[in-house]
């Protein structure tokens, strides 16, 4: 399908982009084959994520390392909740947006909280007024990482209220961050 829209005129020549640590979905994609005529290449270099998620990525998920003229960014930082707490989760990311939006003077915009569960996702939208993707305009986005995999924003609160991450959904959360984690 894709190759009928190509110019006949043209060259027809195709570029796909893929990164397999990516691979959210199980629907039976498969990366062309040199042996059909594709060539593959690997981007060696993060050119997304400031050095210190870079960093995060590169130690724990095995992500493509920094740049050497990378950003350094501001140190990630990591928040333990207590999960007995029945606001704990909450209390968390109220505290967290009141320093980002506060403190640092982070425009909503430049701002994400991100979750690996729709239902956190929707009780943090309802409990501190956050906006989903498509409403997204003049308020901070709240939205699971499925729905944001493509997508970065400068500041992201990435929040877990289970034990165990995949590997894939803990990637594609931590590297939506570009400059604060």
């Amino acid at each position: 399908q894709l190759a009928a829209l190509l110019d006949p005129e043209g060259p027809r020549r195709l570029l796909i982009a893929a990164d397999p640590a990516q691979e959210l979905y199980a629907r039976g994609f498969q990366i062309p084959s040199p042996d059909d005529g594709w060539t593959h290449c690997e981007l060696v270099s993060n050119c997304r994520n400031a050095r210190s998620i870079g960093m995060l990525l590169r130690r724990l998920l095995g992500g493509a390392p920094a740049p050497a003229a990378a950003p350094d960014g501001s140190p990630v930082r990591f928040l333990a909740i207590d999960p007995s707490a029945p606001t704990g989760t909450r209390d968390a990311v109220q505290a967290e947006l009141d320093r980002l939006l506060g403190e640092e003077e982070l425009a909503p915009s430049d701002l994400a909280v991100l979750t690996f569960s729709s239902r956190l996702r929707d009780h943090l939208e309802a409990d501190l007024g956050l906006r989903r993707w498509e409403a997204r305009e003049g308020g901070v986005l709240c939205e699971n990482v499925h729905r944001v995999k493509g997508l970065e924003a400068d500041t992201v609160i990435l929040v877990a209220d289970v034990d165990h991450v995949p590997d894939d959904l803990l990637y594609v959360g931590i590297s939506r961050a570009v400059s604060e984690l």
